[in-house]
């Protein structure tokens, strides 16, 4: 008994047992043994009673006679373990049923005690039967908050990712003016945008890091190009393209989800539906989901806020021009997503609006400078 003592010893709270038998004697006796060997003890005269008890109180033992009047025990014992896994149970019976016992343990049961038993060994069980328990809850517990400290340091991880990423397109800003606030919204606009489309989670983050690096190819395109007011010439409109490769180029080859992803955003994200977009002349379902999506939101965010070759667009006018790419600019089903989002992607351009006055207009007052027509058309908006 020195085991059970030193068992016990170490409780806080003496663990709980409920005694289920429909013969009284014999639940006072066993229950009389175990309050002397240290336990607190409950008793049951039914199955319902049980369970009622079990509702009432947490417990963490269970000594169940098979033969209780109103339903079998072995209903009883699948119940218990289906509702309060962590209830461990002792089987006592009078049953000496090899095809009894083998249900019983099959259903969780920790032991199946035949009657007549003595005090010590149902004593030395029911210590066997809460270690198990003890250790099972601990293992839980313990594999609970390790996964918690994987998930905050993964978090710690993932937050010192992106900030590396937003810090290296900044240095972008000082030579293009979109890649400021720009970048973080269509990162946003992305997750917004596959979490309705019900992408798995870790790649809805991926998404919302990789989606602002879709122009780190500008970084190759020479000033007088990138930061020219007017429409560009064919020559240097070809030049602008190369952002696209330029961008893959420096993104291929990694390891990273998020890299990997924002590679072949970079690459495709000016591919068009109908195949007539750059570089490769992709078109539908050949073009990845993750550029289809930057390509709406790219070309909405360009449009409804300041561009060096363009005003901002009041959001009906900005509409109206991406209603003439559906199907041939933009997936006719993603656009039809990015419809009933809206309203979401408004608040997040307001709640990240550029620095420059006027950004996000959003009103009939912005006016497009007669030097750049280009904007109006779908395939010429954004560079």
């Amino acid at each position: 008994m020195a085991g059970v003592e030193s068992y016990l010893s170490r409780k806080k709270v003496a663990p709980r047992v409920l005694i289920v038998d429909d013969e009284s004697d014999a639940r006072t006796t066993v229950c009389r043994w175990l309050t002397r060997a240290g336990f607190q003890c409950g008793e049951a005269a039914s199955g319902r009673e049980a369970i009622a008890r079990l509702h009432d109180q947490e417990t963490h033992l269970l000594t169940l006679d098979i033969s209780v009047p109103d339903r079998s025990g072995l209903e009883i014992l699948s119940q218990i373990k289906q509702r309060w896994p962590d209830t461990e149970v002792l089987v006592l019976t009078a049953l000496e049923e090899t095809a009894t016992a083998v249900e019983a343990m099959t259903l969780g049961a920790y032991g199946y005690l035949l009657k007549p038993i003595g005090s010590s060994e149902l004593i030395f069980q029911a210590k066997k039967a809460l270690e198990r328990r003890d250790l099972i809850v601990e293992r839980r517990h313990y594999t609970a908050t390790l996964e918690a400290k994987v998930r905050q340091q993964m978090q710690a991880i993932r937050l010192a990712h992106e900030e590396t990423i937003l810090r290296l397109l900044s240095a972008s800003r000082y030579r293009d003016e979109e890649t400021g606030t720009h970048v973080r919204r269509t990162g946003l606009y992305c997750e917004l945008f596959t979490e309705v489309l019900g992408w798995p989670s870790d790649q809805v983050q991926n998404i919302r890091l990789a989606a602002p690096m879709h122009d780190l190819g500008k970084i190759g395109i020479p000033d007088a190009i990138l930061q020219k007011p007017g429409k560009l010439t064919p020559q240097e409109f070809a030049v602008m393209k190369t952002h696209t490769v330029i961008g893959a180029q420096m993104l291929e080859g990694s390891e990273s989800e998020i890299l990997q992803m924002a590679h072949e955003i970079a690459m495709s994200h000016h591919e068009r539906w109908d195949g007539t977009g750059y570089p490769r002349g992709l078109a539908g379902l050949a073009i990845p989901e993750s550029a289809r999506i930057l390509a709406i939101v790219d070309v909405f965010d360009a449009l409804t806020h300041h561009r060096v070759y363009h005003e901002a667009l009041p959001e009906n006018q900005a509409m109206e021009i991406m209603e003439q790419g559906r199907g041939k600019h933009f997936d006719p089903f993603l656009f039809s997503v990015f419809l009933s989002l809206l309203p979401e992607i408004r608040r997040i351009a307001h709640q990240n609006p550029d620095d420059l006055a006027g950004s996000y207009v959003g009103s009939a007052k912005a006016v497009i400078p007669p030097t750049t027509p280009e904007v109006l058309l779908p395939i010429s908006v954004g560079r």
